[in-house]
């Protein structure tokens, strides 16, 4: 008789997304994780998915690959909870991360512009 999947839970589910955060922030692919961590791309991957458990080992290669302490990992020490979903999807991207990043560095009046044209643009996406 096969095995039934393994079921991925709300914690392995949230440790993926924070690899694939701090992946992304670091401008690393898939596969250059996998070659800093000694593993495939595939593995990276499932570890993003939550479908491969890591263990304690695993996860002090990753804070070294991605330079995050070991808290970064784990849900009862983050903030996201407070922070509006559609920010955390945003920020989950790397067109998110690279606006933000981008954004950042703008003065003020630059800032200003680029909200009232990205207000402008939504608000015909809606209508």
């Amino acid at each position: 008789m096969a095995q039934k999947p393994r079921t991925v839970t709300d914690r392995e589910r949230y440790m993926g997304e924070r690899i694939r955060e701090a992946r992304l922030s670091n401008g690393l692919s898939q596969r250059a994780l996998g070659e800093l961590l000694g593993v495939s791309f595939q593995a990276v991957q499932k570890y993003e998915t939550g479908e491969t458990r890591l263990n304690s080992g695993r996860i002090e290669l990753l804070m070294t690959a991605l330079n995050r302490p070991f808290a970064y990992f784990f849900p009862s020490t983050d903030i996201r909870g407070r922070v509006d979903p559609e920010i955390n999807n945003l920020l989950s991207t790397k067109e998110g991360l690279t606006l933000a990043s981008v954004f950042a560095r703008l003065t003020t009046e630059d800032q200003r512009l680029i909200l009232h044209h990205a207000t402008r643009l939504a608000a015909k996406e809606t209508a």
